[in-house]
């Protein structure tokens, strides 16, 4: 696993103070205290530096969340869009009073779903899942993350090839409207008896 660049150490000394308020359980449902905030976007902004490309433009990509509180747990995910899924997560854990304290996401994978199954049938063989199975309260946060990074090593896509889907979407898309547009002037030509040249309203 690529070792995450050090936060800077004001912000390590804010993690270690937010951690401490989640697990004593003194955040408040609702209400996220500037520190919280601070941690929670360093944390993530520091994961997403470590990936090759940080757009989600491609694919899928797995994400593990370290989660503190009175029931802290660690998360494994996968989405098209990890930003917003992790937002809707972030938005669920303040309003029980947990938080985010760190935070691993992986590279673009064409499809991350069968790599997810993989590793969730790997960590339930030594870790007890919650009863939403994707959390598993008594998770070691680092260990998850090297287990995870060791399987993107091998199946995540490269930039070259990311770049390469990325002009095969917008090939398709530049296709889909092409058609689009030929559709339309086939209705237009319908509604006005104005076909292609040689054509009348009745032969159309």
């Amino acid at each position: 696993m690529t070792q995450p660049q050090p936060l800077a150490p004001e912000l390590e000394r804010q993690r270690r103070e937010y951690a401490q308020l989640l697990r004593a359980g003194m955040l408040s449902p609702y209400s996220l205290p500037a520190v919280g905030s601070a941690v929670e976007e360093a944390v993530l902004e520091r994961a997403w530096a470590r990936t090759r490309n940080p757009f989600e433009s491609v694919g899928s990509r797995i994400y593990v969340l370290s989660v503190a509180g009175t029931h802290g747990r660690v998360k494994v995910g996968t989405a098209g869009s990890v930003r917003g899924r992790i937002a809707t997560h972030l938005n669920e854990y303040h309003c029980n009073g947990h938080g985010l304290i760190d935070a691993w996401i992986s590279n673009s994978l064409l499809n991350a779903a069968p790599m997810e199954r993989a590793i969730h049938k790997l960590l339930k063989i030594n870790h007890q899942p919650s009863y939403r199975k994707e959390e598993y309260p008594d998770g070691d946060f680092e260990r998850i993350c090297a287990l995870v990074a060791e399987l993107d090593a091998k199946h995540s896509l490269t930039e070259e090839q990311v770049q390469f889907h990325e002009w095969e979407q917008q090939e398709r898309m530049r296709e889909g409207g092409e058609e689009v547009l030929r559709e339309i002037e086939r209705q237009v030509g319908r509604t006005t008896g104005m076909g292609k040249p040689g054509e009348t309203a009745s032969s159309i």
